[in-house]
């Protein structure tokens, strides 16, 4: 073999294939990234008020990087706004009714109306940046809500510097009710919203109903303005085209956006033109690039107008085409940040989660021809980081399917999709209906509407407001206060170096030196996860009611059911499915230190707990020995070990049950559980101290709903076992919440598992792989994510990123290009066990 020379790229990775050079041109132009000479960056919007502002920092509360830039980011878009001219009533009007007519008025009249060579779809510019539209007072109230002693951004920093997590009111992780608008047309939501209003008293009328109906009336008919201008933009561009072929599809395009959105779709191509229009405005309105606004189940929302679109002539090739001008669009809500990211902006994923297959009426699997059409663009086009697709298997997955899959995961290099898994999914789903009192919105008939959102959280669609990333909880902060009695075990150093005065924060749960018994330190730890968790619901409410007072978002209530009912904006819980999501975080490290404190202190007495605590205080430095048996003997999660997925199980319904005791005050939003880490168990391992299981402050932490890494010993099917009793397992007789299936997490729980390439190398493997994955289904979680990758090319990624620019893996419930994101994550990914048996 010839040696390579220096930078040289050693390993081959996914390239697209079967591009026209139309896509090919599209999907190259865009990974030019901070080289193109057209971006759709974040454009400021300005009312021209000296106390106007447009960033708003609680919307990244749950986002700790920021913490630091929230000042830089919120001067910067002050001093760059453009000016927009106001109506003369502007400032008579009510703030949702101010909003509904800026934004609009951007959008329609403001922002760069461009259609780039080739594009099949339109609606290119949505990244804004628009003026809150305070009025001075109002200003004044939102600075006093933020800033000072007692302000949110003093209480979320205190929060996360002091290891519990992060809280914040943020954006999108909905469905918007795309299905009316795609089968009714923009135009039936505007008239049922002025229906509504007329039907108002006269004194309703002047109160916050009426405007608020009034805002969402002025919003409806933002993209039907907007598709006009754009069908102005076609003719002329079609005017001096040149080549016939072009100028017909310019002319046809014209003559889409003329009828949708604002009426029904009668054809496959208006129908993917209205789904993205209307898809871009959420986060136009929103002030947030696509923050897991998803689509829900794309295939069967469309598949009647594809299959109408087939019969009627359109070339199946032709609709695939479609589909890939409009995989491209997506991706470029990433161009928000194109300017401080090293990848087109990007450190992570948005998350605009397409969902396909998946269980209908019955049990009946709802494959279809566009399912695999679906597929086949995902193959085409990898490797591209939006849209998301979410494949949803069950027991009656055909075989097709699930061959289709394991090619594809095969030469995935990073997995371009999740696998939902229905029977569990669904189990949650009617357990939150139960718990929550909501069993005639969810229900054995219609539950397998679902869908996810973002990464791997399941929603219903269209009426579902559920907060998805908003609370983001350690679980294992309430392990470290049952160790000290409620104080931080090594005290917070400042930002001058000065460290914390020695308080209580938690309650006083006694010295655990003088516990004799495993259940005295079980219930230490039980009155500390009461405490974090009353913790966290408190610190959500000071976003929660900041938002419903200073963010609304007319445009997206109006897609949200239950909004127009009430006359109240999706911020205000106006949703008719209307929850916020605790997201715990640690878990796996929790449940392990748990079992570790059980091993060492109270079953083989390897030492007392004084110990114990010094060595946590010593960071395991000197007491090797001891974080050696920690590590390696004493039982852990993940290795189908009946006694130790009992207290996981025992630790799941603790904190599950805990968090359906609280609802928001200011908007009745009930709490509800799941499991999803984002980067949050990588940076918060340099916050929280060592943890009994053996690791050492500075380590990571486990990941969501996974095993601590390198505790699944016992291979992938103990590790799919221990995942799906910790859930809620199956109870006899079809008793569960879904025939025999249980799950205490309705939102889902992330489950990311690496395995090496040779895993499915030839048939006997690929069939061995099927096996495993219907396996899954029977005992595992409901949602799982699978890198199949080779550590050494990641390695060699680390030393030449330039060669592998475009290289995916998957991190948690989402996918990110290798070389764009930071050092410690990119180990955290090489250092997982790779599965090769």
């Amino acid at each position: 073999m010839t040696a390579l020379t220096a930078g040289e790229q050693k390993y081959a990775i996914k390239e697209p294939k079967n591009l026209s050079p139309r896509v090919k041109w599209l999907r190259d132009y865009y990974f030019l990234g901070v080289e193109r000479k057209w971006n759709n960056e974040f454009i400021s919007w300005t009312t021209g008020t000296p106390w106007d502002f447009q960033y708003e920092e609680t919307t990244y509360y749950n986002v700790p990087e920021n913490y630091a830039f929230f000042q830089t980011f919120k001067a910067s878009f002050i001093q760059t706004a453009k000016k927009v001219e106001l109506h003369p009533d502007f400032w008579t009007w009510s703030l949702p009714e101010r909003k509904a007519w800026f934004v609009k008025k951007v959008m329609v009249h403001y922002m760069p109306k461009e259609i780039l060579p080739g594009d099949l779809i339109v609606g290119a510019r949505f990244n804004i940046m628009a003026s809150t539209c305070l009025s001075k007072k109002e200003a004044r109230q939102y600075n006093r809500m933020i800033y000072g002693k007692n302000g949110s951004r003093a209480a979320i920093t205190w929060f996360h510097d002091h290891g519990y997590g992060n809280a914040g009111a943020t954006s999108g992780h909905l469905i918007p009710d795309y299905a009316t608008v795609i089968k009714k047309g923009w135009k039936s939501i505007h008239e049922d919203l002025k229906l509504r209003y007329e039907k108002l008293s006269a004194e309703e009328k002047k109160g916050r109903k009426g405007a608020q109906l009034r805002a969402m009336i002025t919003a409806s008919t933002m993209a039907w303005d907007l598709a006009a201008g754009y069908s102005l933009v076609c003719e002329d561009l079609a005017a001096t085209e040149q080549d016939g072929t072009r100028k017909r599809e310019l002319l046809q395009m014209a003559e889409n956006l003329r009828k949708v959105p604002w009426e029904p779709a009668q054809t496959f191509w208006e129908a993917v033109q209205s789904l993205w229009l209307t898809h871009m405005l959420v986060m136009s309105d929103e002030n947030y690039p696509g923050p897991g606004v998803s689509f829900g189940r794309f295939d069967q929302l469309l598949y009647p107008l594809w299959k109408r679109s087939l019969e009627e002539g359109m070339d199946r090739e032709f609709g695939k085409e479609i589909l890939k001008c409009f995989w491209i669009h997506p991706n470029t809500a990433y161009d928000a940040l194109i300017r401080t990211g090293g990848n087109q902006g990007i450190t992570s994923a948005y998350g605009q989660m397409i969902t396909i297959s998946g269980m209908g009426p019955g049990g009946k699997d709802m494959t279809n021809d566009l399912t695999y059409a679906l597929l086949e663009v995902v193959e085409e086009m990898m490797p591209i980081l939006e849209p998301k697709v979410n494949v949803r298997l069950h027991r009656n997955t055909p075989e097709k399917l699930l061959d289709k899959l394991v090619d594809m995961i095969a030469s995935s290099q990073g997995s371009p999709f999740v696998l939902n898994f229905d029977e569990r999914s669904m189990a949650g789903m009617l357990y939150q209906a139960r718990k929550s009192g909501v069993e005639h919105l969810i229900h054995q008939g219609n539950v397998h509407e679902y869908a996810p959102v973002g990464c791997i959280e399941n929603t219903m669609v269209g009426n579902d407001r559920s907060g998805t990333v908003d609370v983001n909880l350690n679980l294992l902060k309430a392990v470290e206060l049952a160790i000290t009695g409620g104080y931080d075990l090594i005290p917070f150093i400042g930002p001058a170096g000065k460290p914390d005065r020695y308080k209580r924060f938690g309650p006083d749960t006694g010295d655990p030196v003088y516990f004799k018994t495993w259940e005295e330190f079980w219930n230490a730890y039980v009155t500390q996860t009461t405490f974090i968790i009353k913790k966290i619901v408190d610190l959500y409410e000071k976003t929660e009611e900041i938002r419903a007072i200073f963010s609304p978002t007319p445009y997206l209530s109006c897609m949200v059911k239950g909004c127009a009912q009430k006359a109240m904006d999706v911020t205000q819980g106006g949703a008719e499915l209307s929850y916020t999501t605790i997201e715990a975080v640690t878990y796996g490290t929790t449940v392990d230190s748990l079992l570790a404190v059980k091993y060492l202190v109270f079953e083989e007495k390897v030492c007392p707990m004084q110990e114990l605590i010094v060595a946590l205080k010593d960071n395991w430095v000197g007491h090797e020995i001891l974080q050696a048996r920690a590590l390696n003997k004493a039982p852990k999660y993940g290795r189908d070990d009946d006694e130790a997925d009992e207290i996981g199980r025992n630790v799941m319904e603790l904190w599950a049950e805990e968090t359906w005791k609280y609802k928001t005050l200011s908007t009745g939003r009930q709490f509800r559980p799941g499991m999803l880490s984002w980067n949050f168990w990588i940076h918060d391992g340099f916050i929280l101290p060592a943890s009994p299981d053996g690791r050492p402050k500075g380590k990571f932490l486990s990941n969501a709903l996974c095993p601590s890494n390198g505790a699944d010993i016992n291979g992938p099917t103990a590790n799919v076992n221990s995942v799906g009793k910790v859930l809620g397992g199956k109870a006899a007789g079809n008793y569960g919440d879904w025939e025999e299936f249980n799950n205490m997490l309705p939102s889902g729980g992330s489950h990311t598992m690496t395995f090496n390439p040779s895993m499915i190398r030839d048939p006997e493997h690929k069939d061995k792989f099927k096996a495993f994955l219907r396996g899954y289904i029977e005992n595992g979680g409901t949602a799982l994510q699978i890198n199949m990758i080779d550590a050494d090319m990641l390695r060699d990624a680390q030393l030449h990123p330039e060669n592998y620019r475009n290289l995916l893996v998957r991190v948690t419930g989402y996918n990110a290009y290798f070389t764009s994101i930071g050092r410690e994550l990119q180990n955290e990914i090489i250092a997982r066990e790779s599965h090769s048996k």
